[in-house]
């Protein structure tokens, strides 16, 4: 048997599947970053929440929080914008958060991961 026409078959299969792993391998770290960023932004909204319907908070407050929150995690996870908000005639506090997080894949740089939470807004209610 002749061992020369199977020169060069590895390499030219390590060539063919190679580029296939890599891109298996960053999507997995694409979606890891995605889910991540989803889980900061909706920890940074319930803690602008938290802060804002407290008795006695403030929209200020609320907005703070967040993005003291957010703090830590600027730069790793984009540029974010915090926005509270009181809705006419109930007694809630939205709190949204909302960024562009960082892409490894260069096609899916045009998505955003926002979260919201509506939160009660805590007020005293005399006997």
């Amino acid at each position: 048997m002749d061992d020369r026409a199977d020169r060069g078959v590895l390499t030219l299969s390590f060539a063919l599947v190679f580029p296939l792993i890599v891109l298996l391998v960053l999507l997995v770290v694409q979606v890891a970053l995605l889910w991540y960023s989803e889980s900061v932004a909706l920890a940074a909204a319930r803690e602008g929440a938290d802060a804002g319907r407290a008795y006695g908070g403030t929209d200020q407050a609320a907005g703070d929080r967040a993005s003291a929150f957010l703090a830590p995690f600027n730069g790793v996870l984009g540029t974010p914008t915090v926005g509270v908000r009181r809705p006419a005639g109930s007694n809630t506090i939205v709190v949204k958060v909302e960024f562009t997080p960082l892409f490894v894949l260069p096609w899916l740089d045009g998505l955003k991961v926002d979260q919201q939470v509506q939160e009660p807004i805590e007020r005293y209610v005399g006997p």
